[in-house]
């Protein structure tokens, strides 16, 4: 009975060791210039009354984290924490949410150690009246 345990411990062990491999073989490009944490803000583009502010940390691996603060039209405030994935791809930024698995398009340009995002696709529609700025967070 012990050895049973062991060789389908082991074969767990194997399998969750290819799993991890594989997810990385499907590595997709990024841009270096994206790569880090970013600050950023809007207010009433998605949603009218609200206000939003965000850090976003992407990482080279093609992870990235999202953090935001939104704030609605009666002041109420609400923490939000995406995590998902990112890359470039025929000269679109794309982000893909781990919540809902949906990805977002954007257009971007990188110019003064900022970036530029213009909407191609939103939650799976076409959509092209979102934009906005990251602001590059320096290194100290």
């Amino acid at each position: 009975m012990k050895s049973y345990i062991f060789t389908l411990g082991l074969l767990l062990l194997v399998t969750l060791g290819y799993s991890q491999t594989a997810t990385k073989m499907e590595h997709k490009p990024t841009d270096p210039k994206l790569v880090g944490c970013w600050r950023g803000s809007e207010v009433g583009q998605q949603a009218k009354g609200l206000t939003k502010y965000w850090v976003s940390c992407r990482f080279e691996d093609g992870t990235s984290t999202l953090l935001f603060i939104v704030i609605d039209k009666n002041g109420k405030v609400k923490q939000i924490t995406e995590n998902g994935k990112w890359w470039v791809e025929n000269g679109n930024y794309y982000e893909l949410h781990n919540y809902d698995g949906l990805t977002d398009v954007y257009t971007y340009d990188v110019s003064d150690g900022n970036v530029k995002f213009k909407s191609v696709e939103l939650m799976g529609l076409k959509d092209s009246s979102y934009s906005f700025v990251d602001y590059k967070i320096e290194d100290k």
